[in-house]
């Protein structure tokens, strides 16, 4: 789940610099949030089982994930960066992440579970 929010959070900022920003953001309730969260868990755990990870497996890549969306909530909050300069740092924090992800899952689980994250999205888009 923190992979796809992190994965979404990085591919956002990339997004945004194409978007019209004066556009305004709608605000998610409290129970749409929950439901959005409670969703992105759902299917990065059915991602985590499709690749065939061990349990022990699934929580050093919740960790790692973990580690990654600190990491990328401070620097969210460091003052004084420019933008350009945040969607490095993000970038860079996700590249260690989906290293440490690889590592963790070992190479054809890696790619099994890119795979079947590449299809969850797709299919929320899909459903938009």
């Amino acid at each position: 789940m923190l992979s796809l929010v992190l994965m979404t959070a990085t591919m956002s900022s990339f997004a945004q610099t194409a978007k019209d920003t004066t556009a305004p953001k709608k605000e998610l309730s409290k129970e749409e949030k929950a439901a959005l969260k409670a969703k992105q868990e759902a299917e990065t755990m059915e991602a985590y089982k499709e690749a065939g990870l061990t349990d022990a497996q699934i929580a050093s890549c919740k960790e790692a994930v973990a580690a990654a969306n600190q990491k990328s909530n401070e620097l969210k909050k460091k003052e004084g960066l420019t933008e350009d300069e945040k969607t490095a740092g993000k970038k860079l924090i996700s590249d260690e992440k989906n290293a440490k992800l690889k590592e963790i899952m070992g190479e054809d689980a890696y790619k099994k579970y890119n795979a079947a994250r590449k299809r969850q999205k797709e299919a929320s888009k899909a459903q938009q």
